[in-house]
Order: C-alpha cells, then structure tokens, then sequence
C-alpha cells in the first residue's frame, strides 16, 4: 500500500514538472517574438482614415502590404529614423524584397542600393505591380528589435507621410497638442502685441513638432507693415526660403521661430493692428487646420508715440521691400542665433535702436580719419626729428672709424720705425763679440 501511494505521488510530482516545463516553454515562444502590427493610412480635413498598408514587424523582419492591390503607388518611400544608430550602421545588412499578388517575388537586394539615398536615409521606389515590401535583417545584430515600428521607419506615399490608424498600437501616444495624433504642434504665443516696450526689439513666435512624425505647414505673415521678418529652422538655424513659406516640412522633433519687427511709421503700425499670422497644418494637400495668431497694436498711436519709438532718428529698413531679403549682414546673424523661447526677445541690432546706422557709419568714419592722422603724424616725426639724429649718428660713427683708422696706422709706422732702429744695433752688438 505504502508502495503504491509513493507510486502515485511520484507521478504527481513528475505530472507538475512536465506542466511546468511545457508552459516555460510556450511562454519562451511567446515572447521571443513580441511582433507588431497597425494600420497605416491617410486622413483627410474632415478626419476620416483612408488606410493604405498593413506593417507587421518580427524580429528579423518587416513587412508592408497593400490594403488594395490593385492601388498603385507610384512613389513608395521609407525613411529610417534619424534616432536609430543602430539600424543606420547596419542598413547595409538589411536587403528589400518586393512579392507579387501570388507572394513571389525576384531576387533580394540590399536596401543601401542605388534608390537609397543616403543623406536624406530614404528609399524610395514605386509600388505599382508589387503587393508586398520585405525586409529582412542579416547583420545578426536585431536592427528590428524596437518597441514600435516608427523606432524604425515612417512611410510615404507620393510624398505624403502615412499615420497609423487610432485603433494601432501608437493609440496611446501622450503627446497630443492638437485634434488627433498626427497633430502636434506646440505654439507658444495665442497673440502678440506691439508697443513702446517692444516696437524695436521686435517678438518671436516658437513653433515646435512634437508628435513624433514629420508635419507640414504652410505659414502667411502681414509682410507689407513688417520692417523685418523671418522663418529660422531649428536646432539648425537655417532660413526657410520665402518661396517654400507656402508650403514646407517640419521635422519630428525640431521646430522653427518666426521672427517680427514692425514698421514704427503710425500709420502703417495702425494698419497693422488686427492682423493674424496665419500657421496652416497640411495633411496631404488639403488643411487639416489652420492656427491663427492676432496681432494687436495701440489703438491711440499718435505723435508721442511716434516720438517715443524713433527718438528723433530715421528708421533704416534692412530688407527689401519685394523680397524681404536682409541686406544687413549683422541683423541676419543676431536673427540665425536666436533659438526658442528663451530668446523671443532676441532681435538685429541693427534695427532695434532706430537711427543707429547712420551714427555707426559716422563713428566708422571718425575712427578711420583719427588713424590716418596718427599715421601722418608718426611718418611726420620720423622724417624731421629721427632722420637729422640719424644722420649725425652716421657722421659720428665714421669719423669714428678714420680716427682709429688713422690711429691704427700712425702705431703700426712708430713700430716699423722702433723695428728699424733695433735691428742695425743688434748687428753691431754681434760684430765686437
């Protein structure tokens, strides 16, 4: 009996074990590949998703297909994500397979190919026939090993960047500033106001893309009352050139500064009064939204006013009228080095202090005639008082030289002559001997 009962506890004990293992190991194959899979698409003004293409990512693999195929693509474009290192350093492991309808496709080819451009870290290529994108990691290091797909890649489609669906994984994304994910756009001014305190130095707008994804804005400024205005990228401080204002890229994690300095004319600062900059936010072609920043200035400007702002001196416009292009070297350096909102007092220097121009050129010229003097004055010095001495130096430095000359010469006959007097009586003191 005793037997039998130690019989039934073993099995028990070795029944457990085997449960054990066996979940040990489906759990093993669970999460040796945790996978991911969204919906990416488009979405229009009015906010419906139009979805695209399915992405599913593995461990060694990633793979992009049509939600139609029979939808042609005729450009299909990944860009990799410039905070990956990882995935840069080895892209040249991965290779891109391209599958039919009937999942065949040709032989594999390395992403870093002749369609990848590798400043901008973009492969681009059309998807008309093909079905399915593959790609596949070879370097044995887990480029693919991330938390979601956009560690990787974001995806567009005829230059249009494609956003996961609300229902994906992303869905839970803590940065939201606007109506929807793809929206995040930080603005640190609702309004701005000119006035005695700030019509020299001007105001700067901060525009920051938060969201993880490229945007695409499109930005109006009331250029015809503005002395000064500019749109610098940033952390680049690159000037974004006046005919993309329309339409240009902000990239993830980046952002740009507007900067505004007004006319200080009373008229044309009136008229200025209740304008807007206007910031559009495009998805696609159309405008998802549009963001509007007033402008408001005193309603009672008047001469005190005028007085206050200009000091008595004439406003120097550094920018031409039709281009708005700087023609003020230094205003264009002290705008490059503004960078955020700590600097949104930042300006030219040129054009806060009015009237300052003509009184530097003034200087300018001061100092330059001041130096000239000097220098004709040294030039003076030299040719009436230190070449006269110059000269006597000279004469006394080679009557010097005869003197010793003549010296040296008189001792060398007075030996000659001591020499000719001894030699005759040593002769005659040998003789008698």
């Amino acid at each position: 009996m005793a037997q039998i009962n130690m019989n039934k506890n073993y099995g028990i004990t070795i029944t457990k074990h085997l449960f054990v293992i066996l979940s040990s190991a489906i759990m093993c194959l669970i999460l040796a590949d945790p996978g991911y899979s969204a919906i990416y698409g488009l979405r229009d003004a009015q906010g419906n998703f139009f979805p695209k293409v399915t992405v599913s990512l593995g461990k060694k693999e990633v793979v992009i297909s049509k939600i139609d195929p029979q939808e042609k693509f005729k450009s299909f474009a990944l860009v990799i994500n410039k905070k990956n290192t990882n995935l840069i350093k080895n892209i040249s492991q991965v290779s891109v397979e391209w599958l039919n309808a009937e999942n065949k496709g040709g032989k594999p080819a390395p992403f870093s190919g002749p369609t990848y451009d590798s400043a901008k870290l973009r492969l681009e290529e059309p998807m008309i026939r093909s079905v399915t994108l593959k790609l596949i990691d070879k370097s044995g290091k887990n480029v693919f090993v991330t938390k979601s797909f956009p560690d990787l890649f974001s995806i567009q489609i005829d230059e249009k960047t494609l956003i996961p669906s609300e229902t994906g994984p992303e869905a839970d994304s803590p940065v939201k500033f606007g109506s929807g994910r793809d929206v995040s756009l930080n603005l640190d001014k609702t309004s701005i106001s000119f006035d005695e305190s700030n019509i020299k130095k001007g105001e700067i707008i901060n525009l920051d893309n938060r969201s993880g994804l490229d945007q695409v804005v499109g930005i109006e400024l009331p250029e015809k009352y503005l002395l000064y205005y500019q749109i610098v990228r940033k952390p680049e401080q690159t000037k974004v050139p006046r005919e993309s204002w329309d339409k240009f890229n902000i990239a993830s994690d980046s952002g740009i500064f507007v900067v505004l300095i007004p006319e200080s004319d009373p008229t044309q600062l009136a008229a200025l009064n209740g304008k807007e900059v206007l910031i559009r936010v495009y998805q696609g072609d159309r405008i998802r939204e549009t963001l509007r920043v007033p402008i408001r200035t005193p309603s009672d400007v008047g001469s005190g006013f005028q007085e206050s702002v200009q000091g008595g001196g004439q406003v120097r416009d550094i920018s031409d009228p039709k281009t708005g292009a700087v023609t003020d070297k230094q205003a264009s350096r002290d705008v490059d080095r503004a960078s955020g909102p700590s600097d949104s007092k930042v300006v030219p220097a040129a054009v806060s202090q009015q009237g300052s121009g003509s009184w530097q050129s003034t200087m300018i010229w001061i100092v330059l005639i001041l130096n000239l003097m000097v220098s004709l004055a040294l030039i003076g010095y030299g040719a009436f008082f230190l070449l006269p001495r110059m000269q006597v130096l000279e004469d006394r430095i080679s009557k010097s030289e005869m003197f010793i000359h003549g010296s040296r010469e008189a001792i060398r006959e007075e030996l000659d002559q001591i020499k000719d007097e001894m030699f005759p009586l040593r002769g005659k003191q040998s003789e008698s001997e």
